[in-house]
């Protein structure tokens, strides 16, 4: 088959579920017919271990569906494995951009969970745009920052507390846990 150009033409149909993938379509309309048969893959079969060893964009792009898959609505999994991935197609020579254009293009043909994509993942993305130090420096100040804010809360309270406002008052404009309010006093 080929396109009005006469550039040869195919087409696949990729799988994603659990379902046994079919290969042929057939309908009839008003008396016209039409057979279309076509290559099917069935990602949830895949085989990791040859996906990893195999060089091609096809193969890259069916692991990182099925590690996707495999993390299923964890965030924590599709974070882990999204920069597995990543660090793989780095081994391979793909730039950063190439690398989250594959992972991006995966994520919009499985649609798994939200449309949006995963904070964890996301977040993968951004730390490895930088060099390692400033990302680890970045997540250092992040985690000052919270527990400064958790600290000035707690200072917060315990003066509202001493001024003898209510537990319910300090706890909508602390944002602090009843109990730990309680434990303050």
């Amino acid at each position: 088959m080929s396109d009005r150009l006469r550039i040869p033409v195919t087409s696949f149909a990729i799988f994603t579920g659990n379902i046994d993938p079919i290969s042929v379509y057939s309908t009839v309309c008003y008396g016209t017919e039409l057979n279309f048969k076509y290559n099917a893959y069935h990602v949830a079969s895949a085989d990791v271990k040859a996906l990893e060893g195999d060089e091609r964009v096809f193969a890259m792009v069916v692991l990182a569906a099925r590690k996707m898959l495999d993390a299923g609505g964890d965030p924590e999994k599709r974070g882990q494995y999204s920069l597995e991935l990543l660090n793989l197609l780095r081994e391979r020579g793909y730039d950063t951009g190439r690398a989250r254009s594959l992972q991006k293009f995966v994520y919009r043909i499985l649609r798994i969970g939200d449309k949006k994509i995963d904070p964890k993942v996301r977040e993968v993305w951004r730390m490895q745009l930088i060099p390692i130090d400033e990302a680890v420096r970045e997540i250092q100040i992040r985690d000052a920052m919270e527990e400064g804010m958790e600290k000035k809360a707690f200072e917060v309270a315990r003066s509202m507390l001493t001024e003898g406002l209510s537990v319910e008052i300090i706890k909508k404009c602390t944002g602090l846990d009843k109990e730990d309010i309680l434990a303050l006093s």
